[in-house]
């Protein structure tokens, strides 16, 4: 988190980005997508403690490599859920091609989220170029006592749209510890 954290609070290009993530000292395994707005790119970063350097790809040398369950989509780099999730890869690969070129975010939180049921927990996703983030999470009611007909997992929840550039432009709180 603090390697994301640094990223996204010093560096300005996705260039940047990439070699702050090599210079760090990582100390787990994930996967990760940076991306730029202005560039118009996303990279996906395989990313673990033991890899040196990370290794970065994109639509054009998509990872992992398995054309039955991870097929490329042109201009798309995605995993579903981990690195090997071939039922989520797979089913996320179909959405991406049948919504190819026409995703936004209704399209996201109304036919793809639903579809392949990821995000129980919490959901995310950004508009790059226009600095928009969607979040929703799952809810917290007491589930054995509660009768709500509250959805409960974070895809079939409200989205709160979040305008990143504003939240970036206001003043960081100084810590005293």
């Amino acid at each position: 988190m603090f390697v994301a954290r640094d990223v996204l609070m010093n560096d300005k290009t996705l260039q940047d980005a990439k070699e702050s993530i090599t210079r760090a000292k990582r100390t787990c395994n994930l996967i990760l997508g940076v991306g730029d707005g202005k560039e118009n790119r996303v990279t996906g970063v395989e990313y673990s403690g033991r890899l040196r350097p990370p290794n970065f790809y994109a639509d054009t040398n998509l990872l992992p490599v398995n054309d039955t369950w991870h097929p490329v989509v042109e201009n798309v780099v995605y995993n579903g859920m981990d690195w090997l999730c071939p039922t989520y890869n797979l089913k996320l690969s179909e959405q991406l091609q049948k919504y190819h070129g026409q995703i936004d975010e209704v399209t996201t939180i109304t036919n793809i989220l639903p579809s392949l049921q990821s995000g129980s927990l919490h959901v995310a996703f950004y508009d790059l170029t226009q600095l928009i983030m969607y979040v929703a999470f799952h809810y917290v009611g007491d589930n054995a006592k509660d009768t709500t007909d509250e959805p409960m997992f974070a895809y079939e929840r409200q989205f709160t749209q979040l305008n990143m550039s504003q939240l970036f432009e206001e003043e960081q709180p100084t810590f005293v510890v």
